[in-house]
Order: C-alpha cells, then structure tokens, then sequence
C-alpha cells in the first residue's frame, strides 16, 4: 500500500487519479463543489446545476522562455494547477508536475496570474475553480540578442 494522500486509507495511485480527473479546464466539469459549504471535513449541499467550464479570454502570451534558462537550454512542460476565482483571474498557482527546471517552473507559475478567465458558472452563478494548465517551453534555436 501507498502512502496516504489526504485521508487514510486512500492510496496514493487513486488519489492521483482522483485529482486529475477533478482537474479539467476545457469542456467537462470540474471541481464544481468547492464553493459549497463543509461541516468536519464533509462537503454537505453539493450542487446538481450544470456547470459551464472557464474560458480564457485574454490574448496574451504570457509564458515568455525565461532569459535566465537559455544558458542551459533548459526544455520542458510544467504541469500547473491553478485557482480561477470568481472574477476570472488567477488566485493560486503550483506546480504539480515539474519540467525538470526550477527556472522555468517558476516563470509558469509567476506568469500564470497574468492570465484572465471567463469564470466557470453553476447554475447562472460564477464560482471558484481549480485547474490544470500544462505550460510548454520549448527548446531555445537560437541564444537572444545580448544587451
């Protein structure tokens, strides 16, 4: 058996499988039940409405290759899970599976909260709502312009 992941007796292969599942973006519901209310723990009053997923509506690109990696040539996906709230900007952001590069993990996770959401709805209402954004830095071509 694993080591727990939240509660006992919950193993971890599971619990993996269980937060992926509940972390989607685009076109299937989500966790659509953290804006309910918990009495010790126990989520109570879990909403039936459908509910309509988070659309990003900015047209930036904020994830800009870090100058600091070129050295290296540092490549990879950061996988993030992030917090949309309410209003459709990003409250939270973590890593939860690294690119192997701490510098660029760390550009994904700064330059997520320049990203700007339609918030995800439940019945009419916005609501808060997790999810997972995988960030692609790409392998550098070339070194850029020296100043």
């Amino acid at each position: 058996m694993t080591a727990p992941i939240g509660r006992p007796g919950f193993p971890e292969r599971a619990g993996r499988a269980a937060v992926l599942a509940l972390l989607v973006l685009s076109g299937a519901a989500g966790c659509a039940d953290t804006v309910n209310p918990t009495a010790g723990g126990l989520r109570i009053g879990v909403q039936n409405a459908p509910l309509k997923p988070p659309v990003r509506v900015d047209s930036l690109h904020p994830f800009e290759y870090p100058p600091s990696a070129w050295a290296f040539g540092a490549s990879g996906t950061t996988v993030l899970k992030i917090l949309i709230s309410e209003t459709g900007s990003v409250d939270s952001a973590l890593v939860i599976q690294s690119s192997g590069d701490h510098v660029l993990d760390s550009a994904a996770v700064a330059n997520s909260k320049h990203l700007e959401w339609e918030p995800a709805e439940q019945g009419g209402r916005p609501i808060p709502i997790w999810g997972r954004l995988p960030v692609i830095y790409p392998r550098p071509e070339e070194r850029p312009d020296e100043p």
